[in-house]
C-alpha cells in the first residue's frame, strides 16, 4: 500500500456503502478474532500436555514468527493487491486448518510446524482486512470504519481465552485442549464461508506479486534503536504472555475455566492499552507512557515470579502484566512513524522487527525455563524489560512538537488560529483521502493528519489575505504570489 491513488475496476455486488456491509464485515472481523485469539494462550499448554519440554513449548509459540517473517520480507506488495474477499477467506481457512492439525496430532512437533501454517494465515488476514476497512464506508464515515475493524477485531481477541478454558475444561487433560483446538479450526472454516459470502469483493488496481522490501526506512543509531523496540514488544507478547504466564498458570495447579479467566483479565488490559494507548501519547508523547509501562512491567513481572503464589494473586498480576503487553506492542510502532523519513518503508521494517521480536522472545524464555525454570526466565524477562527502559531513555521523546496539541488559552491572542472545531477529525481527514481514491496503511494516514493540522491555520491565513487576484488560481500559485511580492499585497 503507498500513497499513490489505487484503481478499483471491479466493484462488490453490494454497495459498499451500506450500512448492511459494514455490518457484516465486522461480523466476520468479530469471529475471525475469537478465532485467532481462542487458543492463543493454550499453545503452550497443549505441547507441555502431550508431552514436550516446557523450554520448546515456547520455541512451538514463537514459531509463529517464521512464517510471518517470510510473508512481510517477500509479501508486502502481494497481500495488500489481493481480493479482500479472497485474502480474507484464504487466511481462516489456512488458519483453521492450523487449528485441526493441532487437535488431531499426538505429536507435539506436529503442534509446532501447525503453528508456523497458521502464521501464514495471520498474516494475510490483517493484511487484507486493514486494506478493506480504509475502503469500505460511507461518506461520513468512511474514516470511522478503521476504528470499528479494530473494535470488532479486539472483542473477539479478548473474548478468546475465556471462551477456550470454558471449551477445554468439558474434557479432562490434554483432551480438553486438543476439543479446543478442533472447535477453533471449525470455528475458522465457518468464518471463511462467512467470509465468502458476506465480504466484498475489493481488489486493487495493480496486479501482486512478491519482492522484497524497498529497506528499512530508519537509519542512524536512533532508528535502529526505535526498531529494536518494536522487537522487543513482540517479544513481550510471544514470549511472555503467550508463554510464561499461561505455563506458570498451570503451574499453580489453574483449571482451564480459571486460567481463562486470568488470560482473558491480561486480554482486556492488553486491548485496552492496544486501543487508547496511542492516542494518549498523540497528547502526552510517548517517551512518559513507555518507559512508565516497561517500569511497570518490571514490577510485575518480579510479583509474578516470587509473590503470586494463588490463582486470584495470578489475576491480579496477569491484569497488571497486560498493561505493559498492549503497551509496548503499540507505542513502538508511532514511534517509527514519528522519526521516518519514508513512513512506507519504515512500517515494513517495522514488521520483520517484530517477527525478528517474536523469534527471540520465544527462544529466550524457553532458555530461560531449560536453564532454571519458569521463575526464572520471568526474573529474566525483568531484566530485559529493565533493558527497554534503558533503551527507551536513549531513544527519547519521539514525537514531533508540531503534533502537540496546544490549549486554546496559552496561544497568543493575536494570532488568528484556526479553531479545534474547525479542524477536521481524523476520521473526516479519512473520508477526504478516501474520496480522492487513496490507500494509505492507518500508521500513514495517522501522520499526514498529524502534518495537515500543522500546516492547515498557515494555509487558512493565506486565505485571508486581500491579495488582488481577479481570477481564481490554485493554492501554491496564491501563496507563491504572496512570498514575491513579501508579504503584502
Amino acid at each position: 500500500m503507498g500513497s499513490r491513488p489505487a484503481a478499483l475496476p471491479e466493484r462488490p455486488t453490494t454497495a459498499p456503502h451500506s450500512s448492511a456491509v459494514r455490518r457484516r464485515f465486522h461480523l466476520v472481523v468479530m469471529l475471525a478474532g475469537v478465532g485467532f485469539g481462542l487458543t492463543a494462550p493454550f499453545t503452550a499448554l497443549l505441547v507441555v500436555a502431550l508431552g514436550g519440554p516446557p523450554e520448546w513449548a515456547a520455541y512451538v509459540v514463537s514459531s509463529m514468527g517464521l512464517s510471518l517473517l517470510l510473508v512481510d520480507f517477500l509479501g508486502t506488495r502481494f497481500v495488500p493487491r489481493l481480493s479482500s474477499r479472497t485474502a480474507l477467506t484464504v487466511s481462516m481457512v489456512v488458519f483453521g486448518a492450523g487449528s485441526l492439525l493441532s487437535a488431531a496430532t499426538t505429536s507435539w512437533e506436529m503442534v509446532g510446524l501447525a503453528r508456523v501454517l497458521q502464521g501464514f494465515g495471520a498474516a494475510l488476514f490483517m493484511g487484507g482486512g486493514v486494506v478493506l476497512a480504509v475502503r469500505l464506508g460511507e461518506a461520513r464515515s468512511r474514516g470511522g470504519a478503521i476504528g470499528a475493524f479494530n473494535a470488532a477485531w479486539f472483542v473477539g481477541i479478548a473474548a478468546g481465552p475465556l471462551s477456550g478454558g470454558l471449551i477445554a475444561a468439558t474434557v479432562p487433560g490434554a483432551g480438553g485442549l486438543r476439543l479446543l483446538f478442533a472447535v477453533c479450526g471449525v470455528l475458522n472454516l465457518a468464518g471463511a464461508v462467512a467470509a465468502w459470502f458476506l465480504v466484498p469483493r475489493w481488489r486493487s488496481g495493480r496486479s501482486p506479486r512478491l519482492g522484497l522490501p524497498a529497506g528499512l526506512g530508519l537509519r542512524g543509531r536512533r532508528g535502529w534503536s526505535v526498531l529494536i523496540l518494536a522487537g522487543f514488544g513482540q517479544a513481550v507478547r510471544g514470549g511472555l504472555a503467550l508463554t510464561l504466564v499461561p505455563l506458570l498458570g498451570a503451574r499453580l495447579g489453574m483449571g482451564w475455566i480459571t486460567l481463562g479467566f486470568a488470560m482473558f483479565a491480561l486480554a482486556l488490559t492488553d486491548v485496552g492499552a492496544m486501543r487508547f494507548g496511542g492516542a494518549w501519547t498523540d497528547r502526552r508523547g510517548r517517551l512518559v507512557p513507555l518507559a512508565g509501562a516497561l517500569a511497570w512491567g518490571v514490577l510485575a513481572v518480579i510479583a509474578l515470579a516470587a509473590v503470586v503464589r494463588s490463582p486470584w494473586e495470578f489475576t491480579v498480576a496477569a491484569l497488571a502484566v497486560g498493561v505493559t503487553v498492549g503497551t509496548t506492542w503499540v507505542v513502538p510502532t508511532v514511534m517509527v512513524v514519528d522519526i521516518a523519513a519514508d513512513p512506507d518503508t519504515a512500517l515494513a521494517g517495522y514488521r520483520i522487527a517484530s517477527d525478528l521480536g517474536m523469534l527471540a522472545g520465544g527462544l529466550l524464555s524457553g532458555v530461560g525455563i531449560a536453564i532454571g525454570g519458569v521463575d526464572t526466565a520471568l526474573f529474566a524477562t525483568a531484566a530485559l524489560l529493565a533493558v527497554g527502559l534503558l533503551l527507551t531513555f536513549a531513544v527519547g521523546e519521539t514525537l514531533p512538537a508540531h503534533s502537540v496539541v496546544v490549549p486554546l488559552e496559552s496561544r497568543p491572542v493575536k494570532e488568528n488560529f484556526v479553531p479545534v472545531s474547525s479542524m477536521p477529525s481524523l476520521e473526516e481527514f479519512t473520508v477526504f483521502a478516501a474520496n480522492s481514491g487513496i490507500t494509505l496503511t492507518p500508521e500513514r494516514l495517522a501522520q499526514a493528519y498529524a502534518t495537515h493540522t500543522r500546516y492547515r491555520p498557515d494555509l487558512e491565513r493565506l486565505r485571508a489575505l486581500p491579495l488582488p487576484f481577479t481570477e481564481p488560481v490554485t493554492e501554491p500559485a496564491t501563496g507563491l504570489a504572496w512570498i514575491a511580492g513579501g508579504g503584502h499585497q
